[in-house]
């Protein structure tokens, strides 16, 4: 299951479409996601944070971990998602957003 983006009503109505998107899990829940640069986002203490290629999560994660992800060092665009309030609310962002392949699923990074 491959989630596709869609642009905040808001966000595309104050001109500013490409920063602020919806990422749909697999739940059918919604989770609004702020584009950030890397450096910014691993400045951040608590968070879920989504590598993007070609329109497509490639990696979902808490933001302590993209640190040591290659697929943003190579130059993914990076979203972040600020509204989970707790550990628990984030594992299950991260669970819900996780790309997962038929042949070759990503483990979880949390």
């Amino acid at each position: 299951m491959s989630s596709i983006p869609h642009i905040s009503k808001v966000a595309l109505a104050a001109g500013i479409p490409a920063r602020y998107l919806y990422w749909t899990g697999r739940s059918g829940r919604r989770y609004l996601f702020t584009r950030m640069e890397a450096a910014e986002a691993a400045a951040l203490c608590e968070g879920v944070a989504v590598a993007v290629s070609g329109g497509q999560i490639v990696w979902v994660g808490g933001v302590e971990a993209m640190a040591s992800e290659s697929r943003v060092a190579s130059g993914a665009a990076v979203y972040v998602h600020l509204l989970a309030s707790s550990e628990a609310e984030r594992r299950g962002v991260i669970w819900d957003l996780r790309p997962v392949e038929a042949d070759n699923p990503l483990p979880l990074a949390a």
